[in-house]
């Protein structure tokens, strides 16, 4: 865990694209760095950790990078190794995990997200990291890739409306990994992407943290 740096950014009085309700200003005095691999995802009001060290303020949105869910994506990302590949990351939220992507070297990394905040806060955060990438609300039907790695780390409401999508928009030889599944939802959405797969979509391996589920597949058995 770090320690706060001596000289911490405001957390009354936070510079962002959009104004912070009051439950974001008051979360802040207690969010902490996460190391998952070589992942560091710090405030930035606390001092970097890890060896890929990204800076993520969520404001009002969802993404601190400790959620039991991100800390599967992330797992599974720096294993796969985002290096030179194209990314998708649906479902951005803050944007940790586009962002860690693009730090640790994608070649491209696209964001979307159905919240405008979610949006203006993974640019923001983007350019605080000095990483380019593409955020947006653009609905990910009228998206084109494909990608070598998709990452949806959503509710399972969403991976029902956006399995067909995602099978769709990952690359022949990529890998999709779902996450924000609860535990005990797992097979009902390993069904549905193995169906909306149509045999091109095989279940690699999940993975289980503290009531959580990602779900790895490849596209045409890689």
């Amino acid at each position: 865990m770090s320690e706060p740096d001596e000289h911490p950014a405001s957390h009354t009085d936070p510079t962002g694209p959009t104004d912070l309700p009051d439950w974001a200003l008051a979360q802040r005095e207690h969010l902490e760095p996460a190391i998952v691999g070589r992942f560091g995802v710090h405030p930035p009001w606390c001092r970097p950790v890890g060896r890929v060290q990204v800076s993520i303020d969520p404001g009002p949105t969802f993404g601190h990078g400790s959620h039991p869910s991100t800390v599967l994506v992330l797992a599974e990302l720096d294993q796969f190794g985002p290096e030179g590949r194209s990314v998708l990351d649906v479902g951005c939220g803050s944007g940790v995990l586009a962002i860690s992507a693009a730090m640790a070297g994608a070649g491209s990394v696209v964001a979307v997200d159905v919240d405008p905040d979610a949006v203006a806060w993974t640019r923001f955060n983007a350019e605080a990291n000095g990483v380019s990438l593409d955020a947006s609300t653009a609905p990910v039907a009228d998206l084109g890739g494909p990608f070598e790695l998709v990452l949806a780390n959503v509710l399972p409401s969403v991976h029902a409306e956006l399995a067909a999508d995602l099978v769709r928009l990952t690359a022949d030889g990529g890998t999709l990994v779902a996450s924000g599944v609860p535990e005990e939802r797992a097979d009902e959405v390993a069904v549905l992407y193995v169906a909306a797969g149509a045999g091109e979509l095989v279940p690699e391996h999940r993975n289980r943290f503290d009531g959580w589920t990602a779900l790895t597949f490849s596209k045409n058995g890689r």
